[in-house]
């Protein structure tokens, strides 16, 4: 709640650098208001969240490294190859359109199936879905849905403290 509007963690996002307004659920909306005379809400989340999450972070004395790269024209890959030379357990990708990983998408699945390092891929455009099962996605490869990399990063973390296998990581992205 900021600016007397109640939004989800999972839908808002930071608009601005410096605006108190800044926070803004722009493709979902807010949740309600806070308001003088009371509080109101309007719509509720869906998705998995706090009492209801599987996750204890009492119980995790450190996360896995999970690392956010950006996709580019002409990714070649290497970025990804260190990032898990240098231990990341876990790969998000913030990539171009609809989550597409470029020339990197070889490299990417075959860090997947040579070392076990959880690729999700995200978007960099600020809006919009990753879908699983697209033309741009390798088996193994998660889809982040609407969550930004940042977000992503953190569900994944969170992920792999309780699994490696991929179809359960997707499935904690499609109920988280």
């Amino acid at each position: 709640m900021l600016n007397d509007e109640i939004n989800a963690a999972r839908d808002v996002t930071k608009t601005n650098t410096y605006r108190v307004e800044t926070f803004q659920a722009r493709e979902l909306g807010i949740l309600g208001y806070a308001d003088p005379d009371k509080v109101v809400f309007y719509r509720t989340t869906t998705r998995k969240h706090t009492t209801q999450s599987e996750f204890d972070i009492a119980q995790i004395s450190a996360f896995p490294k999970v690392s956010i790269l950006y996709g580019y024209s002409g990714d070649d890959g290497d970025l990804a190859k260190a990032a898990v030379a240098a231990g990341a357990k876990g790969l998000v990708i913030a990539g171009t359109g609809a989550g597409h990983t470029q020339n990197a998408r070889k490299v990417l699945k075959d860090l997947y199936d040579t070392t076990g390092v959880v690729v999700v891929r995200s978007a960099r455009v600020g809006a919009g879905r990753v879908i699983k099962d697209d033309n741009w996605q390798e088996p193994g490869c998660i889809a982040a849905d609407n969550l930004s990399p940042q977000k992503a990063r953190i569900l994944l973390q969170l992920a792999l403290t309780k699994s490696t296998k991929s179809d359960e990581i997707q499935k904690m992205f499609d109920e988280y």
